[in-house]
């Protein structure tokens, strides 16, 4: 059956900003100039805003909630993903999880939410995820011929690349990242990342990878037990956050085909918060304290300790990385 909606979506999208009117929408689509402009008023109660103006026609401004067509739309690279999104969803992780272990795809899936009830990042912290003031997107990824996936890589290179989407939205900002997955601005996490696999139950071997994103754009009323903490990058926006997504599955997938050489890294050292501070990284039941030094080729940290001697961590191994008297208090 075909979806007019879909289609008169793709019309207004595809115009940029021009009024496109509805005796060509009605021609195109050869369905009356009632049918459009029904579908118009239920594009309308979808979330999508609809300049209307007597004479010209319509006019696409932007989405209040994610949307497979206007994702789509937006990206800029030919990457082949496939693309679900959601108003609201317990985990956006969770979901790509089972996703992959009861779906058969040849090519990787991408999962956007508004909101995520149990939004969760590392060790299951919780993690906030209000409707409408955020991002929270997931990539599943198969593993072709179950090569081993490098987790430290994939998660450093993975905050490069949205750090190199949000530059591009919000070119005054002056985001930093804090290994291991944390997206900072204004002294407050914005972001995080979490990496996890899908292994198989019969001989254990990562069959897909997941790599969870969760941004918070324009959020408010932050829980008090984490408002010290964690914050927005603005506090509104009229950017549609569709454009946003878009931008971070490009330079995501961009990046992806090349990320074991960890040709990124010189540039994920250039927005650390971490280098060159005093660092206390908890290991489970070992705490090391020291100056961080360097990252490895392989996206490990390198902290060198007040004996002199140098201690090689992984982002696998770590509970927690506190930087004593940084601006950052997470």
């Amino acid at each position: 059956m075909v979806n007019h909606q879909t289609q008169i979506l793709a019309a207004l999208l595809k115009a940029a900003g021009r009024y496109v009117s509805g005796n060509e929408l009605a021609r195109k689509l050869q369905i009356s100039r009632p049918a459009v402009y029904n579908n118009i008023q239920k594009l309308s109660k979808c979330g999508h805003l609809i300049a209307t103006r007597k004479g010209l026609g319509y006019c696409y401004q932007k989405s209040q909630f994610f949307d497979t067509t206007v994702i789509d739309h937006y990206r800029t690279t030919t990457f082949p993903v496939g693309i679900h999104t959601f108003q609201s969803i317990s985990s956006t992780n969770d979901y790509a999880k089972q996703f992959g272990s009861s779906q058969d795809f040849a090519v990787p899936q991408v999962f956007v939410a508004d909101t995520q009830t149990k939004g969760h990042g590392r060790l299951g912290r919780h993690f906030y995820s209000p409707i409408k003031g955020g991002i929270y997107l997931s990539i599943l990824i198969p593993l072709q011929n179950r090569r081993p996936i490098h987790s430290g890589l994939i998660t450093t290179g993975t905050a490069v690349c949205v750090v190199r989407t949000l530059q591009q939205f919000f070119p005054d900002e002056d985001f930093r990242v804090k290994w291991v997955n944390d997206i900072l601005v204004h002294d407050k996490k914005c972001g995080g990342i979490l990496t996890e696999t899908i292994s198989s139950l019969e001989d254990g071997l990562h069959e897909d990878v997941v790599v969870g994103i969760g941004l918070n754009i324009d959020s408010a009323g932050f829980p008090d037990q984490i408002s010290h903490k964690a914050g927005a990058i603005v506090a509104s926006t009229t950017i549609d956050k569709n454009r946003i997504a878009a931008g971070i599955i490009d330079n995501f997938f961009y990046l992806y085909q090349t990320y074991t050489s960890g040709n990124f890294l010189e540039e994920y050292a250039r927005l650390s918060e971490t280098l060159g501070k005093r660092v206390q990284i908890v290991m489970g039941n070992q705490t090391i304290t020291g100056l961080a030094d360097h990252f490895t080729g392989d996206g490990a940290l390198v902290v060198q300790q007040d004996s002199g001697v140098q201690v090689t961590v992984s982002s696998g191994e770590v509970t927690k990385v506190y930087l004593p008297g940084n601006g950052y208090s997470g």
